[in-house]
């Protein structure tokens, strides 16, 4: 079943605009670079470092726990070309660890990672993105 559920979203997302517009052909492509590259720090599915702290936050040393990207916390409330330069260019906050993979990974590449954890949230998740963002996910 959750194959069949992957890969219905596979042929709903058109992707964000359309320069994510061949994307949704990676799906597959994603979930494999998502779990070579992300999953270390993000989790298995998305699930965050901390599953019981899926927005991340700060542990008792002072470092940052990577956040949930399964819907469950605030990946969905960013843009997708703020998303993309996530992956690419790291984060802007210097006391993360959220490394730059614009070395090691293509665009169609991080593209096919969104892609993947995006297909990871809920109905309802998708659909206040949509609001947000509209045509993103279509």
């Amino acid at each position: 079943m959750k194959k069949t559920i992957f890969h219905a979203i596979l042929s709903l997302v058109a992707v964000f605009q359309p320069a994510f517009s061949q994307a949704a052909s990676h799906l597959v492509d994603g979930e494999s670079l998502y779990n070579r590259y992300c999953s270390p720090c993000h989790g298995e599915k998305a699930v965050g470092q901390d599953p019981a702290s899926p927005n991340g936050g700060w542990r008792d040393d002072g470092s940052l726990i990577a956040p949930a990207l399964d819907g469950t916390a605030h990946s969905w409330h960013h843009g997708p070309e703020l998303l993309y330069d996530y992956v690419k260019s790291g984060s802007v906050n210097p006391e993360s660890p959220m490394p730059s993979f614009g070395d090691r990974l293509d665009d169609d590449q991080i593209k096919a990672i969104i892609v993947y954890f995006q297909s990871l949230w809920p109905e309802k998740i998708r659909g206040l993105y949509l609001q947000r963002f509209p045509g993103s996910l279509e």
